[in-house]
């Protein structure tokens, strides 16, 4: 990845995505006011339907990275693994009002131009995908819930499914999240992760410090 600078943010952007055929970003949480730079950099309204601040620094963001605010589309994310097909009628969804984004859904596929996908996470993956032939592309959030549901993959075969996406044609990114240094986990999802991929090798590693397994949800995905 790659750490662009504009005058009041940062962002980063994936090596390996054709930023000239389309445009992608990860927001960071550095904003710059004046000669002071600090990491108060807040785009989310959570569960508040608005805030004056949020939304202000979700003009700049969408200033910085030169794509209209209100081509934005923002979901009520539920760490599931439902998705959504985004047309110009989901446009600025969730923008101002966040009772107004997609709601219960965690992923997000569009065909069309001019539509930014929006996502949230944290210690969450943001994955994101782009047919760089036919020029699809699709959002996805993945927490540990919705690696084990296996979200990843399913956008994926929804591509294909739905706009006959070659494969071999789809590139992916998985943004920045909790490593599997950090990510210690407790029986419940021992469970549900052998569950899901009929193993703990690889997936989970034992943490003779922590005494817990940590799940590497990078390699999951």
């Amino acid at each position: 990845m790659k750490i662009y600078h504009s005058e009041k943010t940062d962002i980063l952007r994936f090596n390996l995505f054709p930023e000239q055929k389309i445009k992608h970003f990860i927001s960071s949480r550095i904003y710059k006011t004046g000669n002071s730079v600090n990491s108060d950099f807040n785009i989310s309204l959570e569960n508040k339907t608005a805030d004056k601040k949020v939304i202000n620094n979700r003009k700049i963001l969408s200033e910085s990275v030169s794509i209209p605010l209100e081509n934005f589309v923002m979901q009520n994310q539920v760490h599931g693994n439902n998705i959504t097909i985004i047309d110009e009628t989901y446009k600025g969804r969730g923008v101002i009002n966040h009772k107004n984004a997609v709601q219960n859904s965690d992923a997000m596929i569009t065909d069309k131009k001019n539509i930014c996908l929006f996502l949230f996470a944290a210690d969450c993956m943001p994955v994101l995908f782009c047919d760089i032939k036919k020029h699809i592309i699709a959002a996805a959030h993945s927490g540990w819930q919705g690696t084990v549901k296996k979200i990843v993959q399913k956008t994926a075969y929804k591509m294909i499914e739905i706009y006959n996406s070659n494969p071999n044609d789809i590139i992916v990114g998985i943004g920045p999240s909790i490593s599997v240094k950090n990510y210690e986990v407790g029986e419940n999802v021992v469970s549900e992760v052998e569950k899901a991929f009929g193993t703990k090798d690889l997936y989970l590693q034992f943490n003779k410090t922590t005494g817990k397994y940590h799940f590497d949800m990078w390699y999951a995905a």
